[in-house]
């Protein structure tokens, strides 16, 4: 089977699956889409970012090159959107949305299957910390972007704070020094864990439900090729500033290149910042990836 379809078949089509049962609970049942992206916020995702991290097996070097190449790659990706969106003449909220949709990558649910097709166990452990990487900025800096203006800045650094997400970052770097925790306490946090991507795809079916998507088709393209194109460009581009050599780059520029986050919708969702724009960029990003990612990865292992 060529690469580009069996990438599509076996990574891009189960999440499109998974988002059309979001999408047509939507439209059956009318799901509280706002109860579903708290429950992702609040429980589902520091679940997640504490199991990833305690159960990694990547070494401390490596993990804090990551984490520190993914912060830099996020602010460099946020600063473009501005620059982007200012040149266009685009109002400060259609701003936000296009810094939230092209900043923050899908290296979870699409991302790690990605790896593992493309790089076996030894990439996907590497993944894995990009992912809880991009965790960490997706509760900070996402957030930050999706709350300023709806208040003060210290309101503002409130409403961040409020997250639990860099709280579970931190104490699995504390819990990861200490030891492995007993198995009562991993268990139901990996369990809870595993719910976090479905949930997540459901809630985007459900807002693709209510968005039109023909709507500012323009304006989504823009940031779909930022999101696609550009984030790959910067990625090599920023790599070996940090060190990240071998199949540590490989796996940084193609997690770098994946679609649009999903948490990037929660945020907007919870905060109130152009929930549409930033669903239809997903989609769409997340659409197109099976072309860009299958060109990419075949210039990465060729």
């Amino acid at each position: 089977m060529p690469l580009g379809l069996s990438l599509f078949t076996n990574n891009v089509l189960p999440s499109f699956i998974i988002i059309g049962v979001g999408y047509l609970l939507e439209r059956r049942i009318k799901v509280d889409k706002r109860t579903l992206s708290r429950l992702a916020i609040y429980v589902l995702t520091p679940c997640l970012v504490f199991s990833s991290i305690v159960n990694s097996q990547v070494d401390s070097a490596q993990f804090g090159r990551i984490t520190a190449y993914v912060i830099v790659y996020t602010l460099v990706m946020i600063s473009l959107g501005y620059l982007v969106g200012r040149a266009l003449g685009w109002s400060n909220q259609a701003i936000k949305a296009l810094m939230l949709s092209i900043a923050f990558t899908n290296s979870g649910n699409m991302g790690l299957s990605v790896i593992l097709f493309t790089f076996g166990q030894d990439g996907f452990a590497l993944g894995a910390t990009f992912f809880v990487a991009t965790n960490l900025t997706a509760n900070t800096l996402a957030a930050f972007i999706a709350a300023h203006g709806r208040g003060s800045l210290g309101t503002t650094l409130l409403q961040v704070l409020k997250l639990p997400g860099i709280y579970a970052f931190a104490l699995a770097l504390i819990v990861r020094s200490l030891g492995q925790p007993p198995l009562v306490v991993m268990r139901p946090i990996s369990l809870i864990a595993q719910a976090q991507i479905p949930v997540m795809l459901m809630m985007l079916g459900v807002q693709l439900s209510q968005t039109q998507l023909a709507s500012r088709l323009r304006d989504v393209s823009i940031g779909v090729i930022l999101r696609l194109v550009g984030g790959a460009a910067v990625a090599f581009m920023l790599v070996p500033l940090f060190g990240l050599t071998g199949l540590a780059r490989q796996v940084s520029i193609a997690q770098s290149s994946t679609p649009a986050a999903v948490s990037s919708a929660l945020m907007a969702i919870e905060f109130g910042a152009t929930p549409d724009y930033v669903a239809s960029v997903i989609f769409f990003s997340t659409l197109f990836s099976s072309v860009t990612l299958s060109v990419l990865l075949a210039l990465l292992v060729g």
